[in-house]
């Protein structure tokens, strides 16, 4: 045999052996992936961490400790593969615009989040902020507007407070669902304003004053902003929607000024513990009895829908008249 051949002979071989020997060698790799999957895996789930102490002035809620006590029951920062629950503390922003690192946060009953703007237009995000019968408090004076982005479900009903020291402002533009009481206390030139659009929030906005003083008001400004719910106004508190409220099985309960500049359906209206009968009323009808809960200049009208037994009793005279022809013929 020549050396052509030999050399020829050999390749054969070694080519024939090749599917083989990658088989048995990526056999032993495979395990080993399967084998690391499983130890890995866990710790990528999501899990439950608490919140072990209240944050100390000038902490904030990306931190590990506070006053060397853990923050968090895993003794770590938070992260976005860890869902955060607060019962009965109190977690802090930064000073600046920040987001929470969890992959959820909820605020329990006793428990706040605490807004701390150092300036105006600070932001703060939290993708996924569930309220559980906690509160967002916003926690800093002479602020012009802080900004609350992200989403927020409410579980249970929860609120919002800014009372104290006066002017405190804020915008919510996150997106908000739920079907339980959004209660937003208001203190001496506060606000809030509602950013977001088309939410699916469908509970009840119940925003009330802070002893006497007096807020600036509750804005309403995205298309849809307050979702299909009812709105409950307080003495004192001023009310403006800048988009068409078509809630035609809530209710309106208004006890503060609104400004009505547009056209707002709802299943039933009082005003000043007065219910209006169903029918369309525009802003000089509305302005000449009720002048005290109306600022002036508006150009809108309230509509009360009749309630669904209307409905029901029309179609059934109409049933019956249609029935009623038919015999004649």
């Amino acid at each position: 045999m020549t050396i052509s051949n030999l050399q020829t002979s050999t390749d054969q071989a070694l080519s024939a052996q090749l599917p083989s020997l990658a088989r048995k060698a990526i056999k032993p790799l495979s395990s080993l992936a399967i084998a690391a999957g499983a130890l890995v895996g866990p710790f990528l789930q999501s899990a439950i961490v608490t919140q072990e102490v209240s944050l100390e002035a000038g902490i904030n809620w990306n931190q590990a400790t506070s006053g060397g006590d853990f923050i968090w029951s895993d003794g770590l920062a938070a992260s976005g593969t860890n869902d955060y629950v607060n019962a009965g503390f109190t977690l802090r922003t930064p000073t600046s615009s920040s987001t929470f690192n969890g992959k959820s946060l909820t605020i329990q009953a006793g428990g706040q989040l605490l807004l701390k703007p150092s300036g105006a237009n600070r932001v703060f995000t939290i993708n996924d902020l569930i309220l559980d019968g906690g509160t967002i408090t916003h926690g800093q004076p002479s602020i012009t507007t802080s900004y609350i982005a992200g989403s927020i479900t409410l579980l249970s009903d929860s609120g919002y407070n800014a009372t104290g020291s006066s002017y405190r402002r804020a915008t919510i533009s996150a997106s908000i669902t739920g079907s339980s009481v959004f209660n937003v206390i208001l203190g001496g030139s506060d606000a809030l304003t509602i950013s977001s659009s088309f939410n699916s929030f469908n509970g009840v906005w119940d925003v009330e004053q802070y002893l006497s003083e007096i807020p600036v008001g509750f804005f309403a400004t995205g298309d849809g902003s307050l979702g299909n719910s009812s709105v409950s106004i307080d003495t004192g508190i001023n009310f403006d929607a800048d988009y068409d409220i078509y809630n035609p099985t809530k209710y309106l309960s208004m006890s503060g000024i609104m400004t009505l500049d547009q056209d707002h359906t709802f299943g039933s209206i009082d005003i000043g513990g007065s219910a209006l009968a169903a029918g369309t009323y525009t802003f000089a009808e509305l302005n000449s009895t009720y002048d005290s809960y109306f600022a002036d200049g508006g150009t809108g009208s309230l509509t009360v829908v009749p309630e669904p037994s209307y409905f029901s009793m029309a179609l059934f005279a109409l049933g019956i008249v249609g029935f009623a022809r038919r015999s004649r013929k």
